[in-house]
């Protein structure tokens, strides 16, 4: 066996096995005093109703000189009042017992307990027996020690009369003043911390505040049969708590007080941050309900004026020009166009002390001006309170709180109204809250503004856009039908020069005369060439190019659109390289549009590639994302960048692009590009590293519909 466990086994262990409504449980009795009943305050708790509230005190009797004890339990509460049921141990009615090994104690009737002193059990022995149900066995196994600690009669005489100075002591040594008077006035018992905090209470006697009216109050308790009751007393600034028994076996009336003045002003304190609290929140959700100013102002004077009782509450709001606007008053104020002058007479007089943000108080109105003097009097004012609404440094109002008496007479009764800290920083807080809401509202309003004149702007712009794109239209219009018209009719005159040209050519010419001869057949050709497209370009801007859909085998389609250029090729000495995917499907176009399209890109790559230089065609069928067409245009020519964006411009020409002076109308390009978008596709073209690429995506269909006529 180890040490530990031997101590342990050495040790003497006093239990108090209680069988009550809750079941069976062990307690270890260890500490000097304890209070057994139904209340749950109790050190032991008996669950019975039959139990009183504090039914017995178990008290723990040292015999003198060792450290040998004993328990003794005593009928009724620490005050003397005793059980209404009384104790009942070993079969006999007491009203106090020194318990020993093997007591059966009976409390209020139906709560059995037992008491044991054991020794020999390890910690682990003593745990199973708290949880055994029968004990028989356990306790056989152990040793009852009670033999030794019983003392003799001395001994016993002496534990006696120590556990009564003990218990005499506690009067004595507590901090909290203990009283005892009879039912005459007399006081019959001071303890010493009664004495030292209320010295003049024996002379006073029931003239003191602590035991005045206290006769009448037990008479009136105990009539309907209660002999306990608590009130608080007030004296000078300390407030009491007096707990009052009246012991009716001895006539007394005991009071036990207790200082409560912090726990008061601490109560007081978290009133005012509740009241604080609940008033802000109830700003804010003003605030959060509307984004009108008057009405988040109009709750903040009530309720600033029931949380701090003051006579009256005065909200200013200053306009953009900084002068005093609209006001807001309490409900008591209503009609007191006097106090509103008085008020802006005050606001006038502290306007720099508020424009710093400070606040301004007023207690003692003879000090001020004579003309404030006057208006005070006028209005009864006794003291003021001025907070400034000021957010990001801007002062935007106040609030103004009143303390007004009606009469002389009154306001001799009665004590100079003052603001504490607590109410000044109240007020502080709500002003800054409401200078919140200014400022949401004037954002809010500055936004409705901003949107009011924005949407009136975009209106206004609009309508002048509309104005011009009508007006561009018509232009578009005009030039339209005066290209047509024009295209018309120099339509027919260039095809008689050109016919006379011809005619003349089959006459016998000199060399100089054939030369000008072939210069007006070309440019009579280029001419002719202009009036064409644009008589095309018009058309297709117009709607009114029929799209002939028809299948074609690009495979077969390709070598004869291609022989037209086979001459200037060779001409320019250009190499055309040619990439065409065989497993391309039969593809639904126009043959026609088609056949421009390549034509005017393959012009185009000719006419800006240098002499020896390579122009690439490529021709694939793309599956993904959708099945189209791709048709690819190379040739060794830089378009710069800048020039990029306007390239399928009407009339528009890269500029220094034609070196070789070849000419051309500038609407080949915009032609492609409205003959794609008629066949529903797509071009774009990039210039990089001395090369010039143009992408023609088509979209494979079925069928295309026939576009509509125009005329």
């Amino acid at each position: 066996m180890s040490n530990l466990e031997q101590d342990q086994r050495q040790r003497f262990r006093h239990l108090f096995i209680i069988d009550d409504a809750e079941g069976r449980r062990t307690i270890s009795l260890e500490a000097a005093t304890y209070s057994i009943g139904r209340d749950v305050t109790n050190s032991i708790v008996l669950h019975s109703k039959m139990v009183s509230r504090q039914h017995a005190i178990l008290l723990r009797v040292t015999a003198p000189e060792t450290s040998n004890f004993l328990f003794r339990i005593i009928d009724g509460d620490l005050q003397g009042k005793r059980s209404t049921n009384g104790l009942i141990v070993n079969g006999r009615r007491l009203f106090s017992h020194d318990l020993k090994h093997g007591d059966v104690v009976i409390f209020g009737g139906d709560v059995k307990t037992k008491y044991f002193v054991v020794s020999n059990l390890s910690d682990a022995d003593f745990d199973k027996f708290c949880e055994a149900t029968d004990l028989s066995m356990i306790l056989s196994q152990s040793v009852n020690p009670f033999q030794t600690l019983v003392p003799d009669d001395a001994d016993l005489q002496n534990m006696s009369e120590a556990s009564l100075v003990r218990m005499a002591s506690f009067p004595e040594l507590t901090p909290s003043p203990i009283l005892e008077m009879d039912l005459q006035g007399t006081v019959t018992y001071l303890n010493p911390a009664a004495v030292m905090q209320f010295p003049d209470i024996s002379k006073e006697g029931v003239a003191h505040p602590m035991l005045q009216g206290l006769l009448k109050m037990v008479q009136t308790e105990h009539s309907s049969k209660s002999n306990f009751f608590v009130r608080e007393v007030e004296i000078d600034q300390n407030i009491y708590e007096q707990s009052i028994h009246y012991i009716v076996e001895s006539d007394l009336v005991r009071s036990y007080v207790t200082d409560i003045t912090e726990r008061k002003r601490a109560e007081e304190k978290l009133r005012h941050t509740a009241q604080r609290e609940s008033i802000i929140n109830r700003i804010v959700q003003a605030m959060r309900g509307t984004m009108v100013t008057a009405e988040v102002l109009q709750i903040t004077v009530g309720l600033l004026t029931e949380a701090l009782g003051a006579s009256h509450c005065l909200i200013v709001q200053m306009n953009s020009d900084g002068e005093l606007a609209d006001h807001y008053v309490s409900d008591t104020a209503i009609g007191r166009q006097d106090l509103i002058q008085a008020n802006e007479m005050f606001l006038r007089h502290s306007q720099e002390t508020l424009a710093q943000g400070q606040q301004v108080v007023f207690a003692d109105t003879n000090d001020l001006d004579l003309e404030l003097i006057a208006i005070c009097e006028q209005c009864n004012i006794q003291t003021l309170l001025i907070s400034p609404l000021q957010y990001l440094q801007n002062y935007l109002g106040s609030i103004s709180l009143y303390h007004c008496q009606e009469t002389t007479e009154e306001s001799l009764a009665l004590e100079t109204r003052t603001w504490n800290a607590d109410e000044r920083g109240l007020v502080k807080t709500i002003a800054d809250q409401c200078a919140i809401a200014i400022h949401q509202a004037q954002l809010h309003q500055h936004v409705q503004d901003l949107n009011t004149n924005l949407a009136q702007q975009v209106e206004e712009r609009t309508a002048q856009l509309q104005q011009k794109m009508r007006e561009l239209e018509r232009l578009n219009s005009l030039k339209d039908d005066f290209l047509s018209t024009v295209s018309h009719e120099l339509r027919t005159p260039m095809s008689n020069i050109k016919m006379a040209i011809h005619m003349l050519s089959q006459f016998p010419l000199e060399p100089r005369q054939r030369r000008y001869i072939k210069i007006l057949d070309a440019e009579c050709s280029r001419e002719t060439e202009l009036i064409n497209d644009l008589l095309d370009l018009q058309r297709l801007e117009a709607g009114g190019n029929q799209i002939k859909s028809e299948p074609i085998k690009i495979q077969v389609w390709l070598p004869r659109a291609l022989e037209p250029f086979q001459s200037r090729i060779k001409d320019r000495e250009l190499n055309l390289r040619v990439n065409c995917d065989q497993s391309i499907p039969t593809f639904h176009s126009d043959r026609v549009s088609l056949d421009r399209i390549l034509a005017e890109l393959l012009n185009n790559a000719c006419k800006y590639t240098p002499q020896s230089g390579e122009v690439s065609l490529t021709l694939q069928y793309l599956e993904f994302p959708k099945p189209m067409l791709r048709l690819q245009v190379t040739n060794e020519a830089e378009i710069p960048e800048q020039e990029l964006p306007r390239i399928f411009d009407k009339f528009y020409r890269v500029p220094n692009a034609d070196p070789w002076k070849q000419g051309g109308t500038g609407l080949g390009l915009a032609l492609v590009q409205k003959l794609i978008e008629q066949l529903e596709g797509e071009i774009s073209v990039s210039s990089r590293q001395g090369t010039t690429t143009f992408i023609v995506k088509l979209p494979y269909k079925s069928s295309l519909p026939p576009a509509v006529d125009a005329n």
